[in-house]
């Protein structure tokens, strides 16, 4: 059977990838939400300050996926709460790096579990055959887009 043709927005893959995205955060926020109180963006900066230590502000909204605005307030909130502490750099004490106090550790600890759940749940709609080509095709297409960018 011959796929229904796409005539507007969802045939584009930005569009359809959108879509995608917003439903995946949805669900995940509010797992976050329920089970430990924190929003998608704290759970990211908790996620990436906890695997690959301490960042500036600007790193740590790279590697957490989000906008230097979102990542700041976010990491806002982290301290408030004694999760998340500013220290400045041994190396450069012109540069404040963004590092987890020993309950946003704790946090950390709560938080993976929860991600890779969702993972698992969320691509348990795919047999192992299509979520490997999945993988595969994404990183095909990051790599492309990369190298568009440089062009």
């Amino acid at each position: 059977m011959k796929a229904p043709r796409r005539a507007g927005l969802e045939q584009f893959l930005t569009y359809r990838l959108h879509i995608l995205n917003k439903l995946s955060e949805r669900g995940s926020g509010e797992r976050y939400q329920a089970k430990l109180g924190i929003t998608l963006p704290e759970a990211r900066l908790i996620a990436a300050v906890g695997a690959f230590g301490p960042f500036s502000v600007m790193e740590l909204a790279r590697h957490a996926n989000l906008d230097k605005s979102q990542a700041s307030r976010a990491a806002d909130a982290l301290m408030r709460r004694g999760l998340m502490r500013r220290d400045a750099s041994e190396e450069d004490g012109r540069l404040v790096l963004v590092s987890l106090t020993p309950e946003g550790r704790a946090l950390y600890r709560r938080v993976m579990p929860i991600a890779r759940k969702w993972n698992v749940d969320f691509f348990a709609c795919l047999d192992e055959r299509e979520r490997n080509t999945l993988h595969q095709a994404l990183d095909k297409l990051i790599e492309h887009a990369i190298s568009m960018q440089d062009r």
